[in-house]
């Protein structure tokens, strides 16, 4: 059975992240936000407890694509645009190293079936949501000022093969966009997902990056396309 990759750019070299390129920014200026320097600073790494399973942050967003690919859950509010949407929620404290605040965080989850690639949104406005064709959480949760929106980021699944044979450096979501990527609407079942154990492909060959307290310590995901064909 072949493997594919999730890839974006929370590292320079991953198979899931859990943050990547921003798509358009509509955030206000960092000097115009209520930010307390001192939450700014990464205080540890959300994988250091147990670096071989996800984290709470890729759970809740692993979730969300099983979702939206099996139309569980599936919102369409958008009189014209109407992207399928699912809408999760995870603690604030796992879903940016920005805050340790106790509380949660809701963001929603969607494709378009033309773009190979998932999207996802957070946000404090319901209007954040509507530009893209999303359907905003409801409710919407997103207590602290200090964690920055994200309108919005693309999240592509590579195969691994592709990704092994792509040269070019940092292997990022743009420095590789020319590479194939498995469309959204093309899959019919995410079937697991999981970190590579010690010894895996990442470890041993991008020892840095793996290494890295943004890493995500080679995330893998196993999908059945509507070919029948699992990757």
């Amino acid at each position: 059975m072949k493997k594919i990759l999730f890839l974006s750019i929370f590292s320079s070299t991953i198979f899931l992240v859990l943050q990547a390129r921003e798509i358009k920014n509509k955030i206000k200026p960092a000097a115009e936000l209520a930010i307390n320097p001192q939450e700014l600073k990464v205080r540890k790494n959300c994988c250091s407890s147990n670096p071989y399973t996800l984290t709470a942050w890729s759970q809740s967003l692993y979730q969300s694509f099983k979702n939206l690919t099996a139309g569980v859950g599936v919102s369409n509010c958008h009189a014209i645009v109407n992207f399928p949407t699912v809408s999760f929620t995870m603690p604030e404290s796992c879903f940016s190293h920005q805050t340790t605040f106790a509380s949660m965080v809701t963001y929603s989850n969607f494709y378009v079936p033309t773009i190979s690639a998932f999207r996802v949104i957070w946000g404090a406005t319901a209007r954040s949501f509507f530009y893209y064709g999303a359907c905003p959480p409801n409710p919407i949760l997103f207590p602290h000022p200090g964690i920055i929106e994200n309108h919005v980021f693309g999240a592509k699944l590579i195969k691994q093969s592709d990704y092994k044979d792509y040269a070019g450096s940092p292997k990022d979501y743009n420095a590789m966009a020319s590479v194939p990527a498995i469309a959204p609407a093309d899959i019919e079942q995410i079937i697991s997902c999981y970190v590579e154990k010690k010894g895996g492909y990442i470890s041993t060959s991008e020892a840095a990056n793996y290494d890295d307290v943004l890493s995500s310590k080679g995330i893998v995901i196993k999908v059945k396309l509507k070919t029948g064909a699992s990757i």
